[in-house]
C-alpha cells in the first residue's frame, strides 16, 4: 500500500530563492540610501559653492580691482573710522547699516553682489540673536529679492537651520600657532553640513586645520548664534559628531580663512 504525499501542494521559498530576495533588498536598500547621499551631497554643494564660498570669491575680487580689504574702514564698506588697516570691521556686530554699505561699496566697483551670491531666503529674518534689516535686503537685477547675508541648509539631524554670513577679523589658534586673519564666518551651520563643507574647501574634513576650520560657540557659555566681535580669539576645533551624545544635533560656526 502506497502512503498518500502528504507534501502534495504545499509550496515554499527554497534557501537559494530567499538568498535572492535577500540580495534585491539589499540592492534596493543600498540605492535608496546612495540616492539620500547623493541628495544630501547637491544640497552642500550648492551651499558651498553659490553661498559659503561666494562670499570669500566676492572679498577677492574686490582686493583684486581696488587692491584694498572689503570691509575695512569706511572707505572699504565698514564703519571703522580712519585709514584702512588691513583688517575686516566684521558685520554683524555694530550698526545695522554695515551691510547695506558693503553692497554698496561693491556696487560701486561694478561687482554685482546681489547676482552673486545665492541664498533660499527672500526676506529679513532673526536667528537668535542675529538680525538683517530690511534695507540689507536687495534685487539680483531682476527685481527678485535676495537676502544674500542668510540662507537656509538643510542638516541631517538639525533639520533647516538659518545660516548667517559675517566678514570679519579673527586671532585664529590653529595646531598650537596663532594667526591674524580676514575671514568669512558662517554661523549656526549643522556639523555634516560643515564637515562636507570642509571636505570641498580642504579636501578633508579636519576642522581644526586648512582654510575651513570650526569653532564651537557654547566653549565661551554662550549660545550657538554667538557673535564674534573683531579680532576675537578663537580656538580652531575637529568637527564634534553630529549627534552630541544624547541625541541632540549639532550645530557650529564655522570659520573660512582668506589669504589676505
Amino acid at each position: 500500500m502506497r502512503l498518500p504525499n502528504l507534501k502534495k501542494g504545499v509550496s515554499g521559498f527554497t534557501l537559494v530563492e530567499m538568498a535572492i530576495v535577500l540580495v534585491i533588498i539589499g540592492i534596493i536598500l543600498a540605492g535608496v540610501m546612495k540616492g539620500r547621499d547623493i541628495v544630501r551631497g547637491a544640497q552642500v554643494k550648492q551651499f558651498s559653492q553659490q553661498f559659503a564660498q561666494k562670499w570669500g570669491t566676492v572679498a577677492q575680487t574686490y582686493y583684486d580691482k581696488t587692491g584694498q580689504i572689503l570691509n575695512d574702514g569706511e572707505i572699504n564698506g565698514g564703519i571703522a573710522a580712519g585709514a584702512p588697516n588691513g583688517k575686516m570691521d566684521g558685520l554683524l556686530a555694530g550698526s545695522a547699516l554695515k551691510a547695506t554699505r558693503i553692497m554698496d561699496t561693491l556696487d560701486n566697483v561694478g561687482i554685482p553682489v546681489c547676482s552673486l551670491v545665492k541664498s533660499k531666503l527672500i526676506d529679513p529674518v532673526g536667528a537668535g540673536t542675529i538680525v538683517v534689516a530690511a534695507a540689507e535686503v536687495c534685487t539680483d537685477g531682476t527685481d527678485n529679492v535676495v537676502n544674500i547675508w542668510q540662507t537656509l541648509v538643510e542638516g541631517e539631524y538639525a533639520g533647516s537651520q538659518i545660516i548667517t554670513a559675517d566678514l570679519l577679523n579673527l586671532q585664529i589658534d590653529m595646531q598650537g600657532k596663532t594667526l591674524l586673519r580676514n575671514c568669512v564666518i558662517l554661523y549656526n551651520v549643522p556639523t555634516d553640513v560643515a564637515q562636507g563643507l570642509d571636505t570641498a574647501i580642504d579636501g578633508l574634513a579636519n576642522g581644526a586645520a586648512g582654510s575651513c576650520v570650526g569653532w564651537d560657540p557654547t566653549d565661551a557659555g554662550t549660545a550657538p548664534t554667538w557673535l564674534l566681535g573683531e579680532g576675537a580669539a578663537v580656538i580652531a576645533e575637529a568637527w564634534a559628531p553630529a549627534i552630541a551624545t544624547g541625541g541632540a544635533p549639532q550645530v557650529q560656526t564655522t570659520i573660512i580663512i582668506l589669504d589676505y
